[in-house]
């Protein structure tokens, strides 16, 4: 048997898949495991994103969020943290909320000196006092259940803080904190921006505290401030690798940005101030603002304007703003500072707080300012707000996994390589891959094709798989040829003409074809163990050499329908006639022995046989015909000599 396919050696054959003629061949498609297996976890992700709502549920929970430039005065002790209250407990009418997360910025806890700013050794110890002073307040005035620190961040003078109930905290992770300084030469720290990021359940939140560059006529440097922060916060850490799409086990540098998390809010001395020209001086401001006329002062509001211009915010939303500019009081009481001594700024609201997040997702319930706490230049500014956060279902989850696990094995198992193998011509193979040879006879080959097709949507390469033991297979090539000893063990019944090639795919499926063949055996031919001691009648003996006849017999049943028989190298008899010949005649030569000499013969042989088993070395030959080395061999000799050497070692009678 062999294939249409025939390399010289064990290399893979390369099988383009069927196409239409028109098809350019140059766009083939070709399986690489490592392509595929990424493909399969993109596709997982994006079924899972489409399919999110099957899994996922919406859990309601409250936000509180607050700013505070604290002009570096100190932190309000633990004894009295209950005067944060009317800052911390801001809420909607008379609606008393207890928020689940508590998120708090700070800027200027230290002075912005030089010292401060570079050395920066007196941030974290005001960081620990403010962390304290909140966290007294909070478990001690605004809830029962106790609040605990997710993390805090501190650059210099800016700190952000957030807290969460204790029943939520399981259910917090991948939490990060990251910071950007924006100062003096672009980069220190005394302004700038700090963030923490967190996953809240199944939804991604992100917290920033920013305090930008002052001056009421730098707005293009408040703008660059935002623009530098929101670019050079990153969150770097080990839990993102997970999130790497490539499936590799080595370590990756996986990096979030702000804007990667499904909830955005920025907070802080933002420092935007109202627009001064010449119709509107400071003084114009005070005279609004002691009338009330916020509409007229908001409509001047720098962060307002550049928001609408696109400049800055991009995105971003921000609620109504209904409470007194923030700044700029004097220290220790709610009076804007008119002083003459001190250079007089017009009052802006500089302290903000902004959100970016998908629509239906944030419902504002509280923005406003506690003008009570008096203790810096700035007013305290917070907000509260309705969260819907994700929360999948494993169990659901899980089942909408294994159905698109399903439809991906199937996607997969189309794209693998595959290939049928099927008969040529009207050579028979069964549904199981068996192919068949009839009346395989001594020393006569025989020979099938099976022809190989790429039958899936990619190039496949194959090859047959040597077995163990086995000689290494050169051709795609299976020949059924009986000799030797192979002849003595299928007429002795110790072996049959069965065996199984495996057709290996690369990155596919193994091919197993089941090779069979029914072996003819001479007419009284078979093992000398089997034969009995019966003289068979002798052969008639021929006038004429037996070659010659088996030939002239053969050409004149076979050769006269064969034209050019003698002209054409290529044509063959369909039978063979010396070797069968040769195998009868050999078989005459113990026919033509009495029936004494005959069963003599045949037990001497078979003694013989026996004992050669043990002795491997051959030298019955020449005792029993009497010939020694020193004599000079004739052809009968030779004859003789070759005649039992045949039947002590592999022939038959």
């Amino acid at each position: 048997m062999e294939f249409t396919q025939r390399p010289s050696s064990l290399s893979s054959v390369g099988l383009a898949p069927p196409a239409p003629a028109a098809t350019n061949q140059q766009n083939v498609r070709y399986y690489h495991p490592a392509v595929l297996s990424q493909i399969r976890e993109d596709c997982m992700a994006q079924k899972l994103h489409l399919r999110a709502s099957e899994f996922t549920e919406i859990k309601d929970m409250v936000l509180w969020t607050g700013t505070f430039n604290v002009n570096a005065k100190k932190p309000v002790s633990i004894a009295e943290s209950a005067k944060l209250l009317s800052w911390l407990r801001a809420t909607h009418e008379n609606d008393q909320l207890s928020p689940d997360i508590v998120a708090v910025g700070f800027q200027e806890i230290v002075d912005l000196n030089a010292v401060n700013v570079v050395v920066n050794n007196m941030s974290g110890p005001r960081s620990a006092q403010w962390e304290e002073s909140i966290l007294a307040a909070l478990n001690t005035h605004m809830s029962d259940q106790a609040y605990e620190v997710v993390l805090h961040k501190h650059l210099v003078g800016i700190l952000l803080l957030v807290f969460v109930k204790r029943n939520h905290l399981p259910f917090i992770t991948d939490v990060v904190g990251s910071t950007a300084g924006v100062g003096i030469m672009g980069m220190m720290g005394n302004k700038g921006g700090v963030a923490v990021r967190m996953t809240l359940y199944d939804s991604t939140i992100v917290f920033v505290c920013s305090h930008l560059a002052a001056h009421t006529h730098n707005v293009a440097g408040r703008n660059a401030d935002f623009a530098n922060i929101l670019a050079k916060i990153e969150f770097r850490d080990s839990v993102f690798d997970e999130m790497n799409p490539s499936g590799s086990p080595e370590p990756t540098d996986h990096v979030l940005s702000i804007h990667s998390h499904d909830f955005i809010f920025w907070l802080g001395d933002l420092n935007y101030r109202l627009v001064e020209d010449a119709n509107f001086t400071v003084e114009d401001c005070f005279a609004h603002l002691d009338k009330h006329n916020l509409e007229v002062l908001l409509a001047r509001d720098q962060l307002t304007q550049e928001r609408e211009k696109g400049n800055v915010f991009h995105g971003f939303e921000e609620g109504p703003i209904r409470f007194a500019p923030t700044y700029k009081f004097q220290a220790g009481t709610s009076l804007y500072d008119r002083r003459p001594e001190k250079k007089v700024r017009a009052p802006a609201w500089c302290d903000r707080i902004l959100w970016k997040a998908k629509a239906d997702t944030v419902a504002l319930q509280h923005y406003g300012a506690a003008m009570e706490l008096d203790m810096s230049d700035h007013k305290p500014v917070a907000a509260l707000f309705h969260l819907k956060v994700k929360y999948e279902v494993d169990d659901k989850k899980e089942a909408v996994q294994r159905e698109i696990s399903r439809e991906l094995d199937k996607w997969e198992s189309d794209n693998k390589p595959k290939v049928i193998d099927h008969p040529s011509h009207n050579i028979s193979i069964s549904d199981n891959n068996l192919v068949h040879f009839d009346k395989v006879t001594y020393l006569v080959p025989q020979t099938k094709s099976i022809v190989v097709e790429n039958s899936g949507l990619v190039v496949a390469h194959f090859q047959l798989a040597p077995k163990l033991l086995d000689s290494a297979v050169s051709k795609l090539q299976v020949t059924v040829l009986v000799g030797g000893d192979a002849a003595h063990a299928l007429s002795s019944g110790r072996d049959t003409l069965d065996d199984t090639l495996i057709l290996r795919v690369a990155n596919g499926a193994d091919h197993f074809v089941v090779i069979s063949a029914d072996y003819l055996p001479y007419e009284n031919v078979s093992p000398i163990r089997h034969a009995g001691a019966v003289k068979r009648e002798a052969a008639v003996v021929q006038k004429i050499p037996k070659e010659l006849w088996r030939m002239v017999d053969a050409l004149y049943t076979h050769g006269l329908d064969a034209p050019n028989i003698f002209v054409d190298t290529d044509l063959t008899l369909r039978e063979s006639v010396v070797p069968e010949a040769s195998v009868a005649s050999d078989v005459l030569v113990v026919d033509a022995l009495t029936a004494v000499h005959y069963n003599v013969f045949m037990y001497v042989m078979s003694f013989l046989r026996e004992v050669l088993a043990h002795a491997p070395p051959f030298v019955f030959a020449r005792c029993l015909l009497g010939y020694t080395a020193t004599q000079t061999p004739t052809p009968k000799i030779d004859a003789m000599e070759r005649l039992l050497a045949h039947f002590l070692t592999t022939g038959t009678l």
